[in-house]
């Protein structure tokens, strides 16, 4: 099961939803540790609670198979190969940071991650401002957020009210 879940792992680029094909593939068709429904309950209770769906599915399954030690075994497998990911581009990084080369190249990603920013904000920005009184509320809610740092909470509640008053 570690094994089976570190490949899933290896591959989990871009979500949860990127990778279900290969979870269901590995899960219930090829090993068949679950049925198609409890893998699709598996999926309907992922969006109910914190943390991405394939750690999820692997410690339940982890846990339908092995008990608390399959749970931790199989939770382990579908992070191994992230944290083997992360730690070899950190010391890639840590070694490479102080030349010239390397910080021109991350300058320029700098610039190119900005633009990337502001081409989301443009084409979010048309659809969540739909009209003058959406503009006012988000300054607002930036202003109150900026000048007094305002819980989130309160600024979503908040907003959440002023709209339903005048909106």
């Amino acid at each position: 099961m570690f094994l089976t879940f570190c490949k899933i792992g290896l591959f989990s680029f871009g979500g949860g939803y990127a990778i279900l094909a290969m979870i269901q593939q590995e899960v219930v068709t090829k090993n068949a540790w679950i049925t198609s429904s409890e893998f699709a309950d598996i999926v309907a209770i992922s969006q109910m609670t914190p943390g991405p769906i394939a750690i999820n599915a692997a410690t339940f399954i982890g846990y339908r198979q092995g008990g608390i030690l399959g749970s931790v075994a199989c939770t382990l497998g579908v992070i191994f190969p992230s944290i083997i990911l992360m730690i070899a581009i950190t010391l890639t990084y840590i070694k490479l940071s102080k030349l010239p080369w390397f910080q021109n190249i991350f300058q320029k990603l700098r610039f190119v991650t900005l633009g990337l920013i502001a081409a989301a904000m443009i084409l979010i920005g048309k659809t969540a401002f739909p009209d003058f009184f959406s503009i006012i509320i988000f300054v607002a809610a930036l202003f109150v957020s900026w000048r007094w740092k305002t819980n989130p909470i309160y600024i979503l509640l908040g907003t959440a009210v002023i709209g339903m008053i005048l909106g």
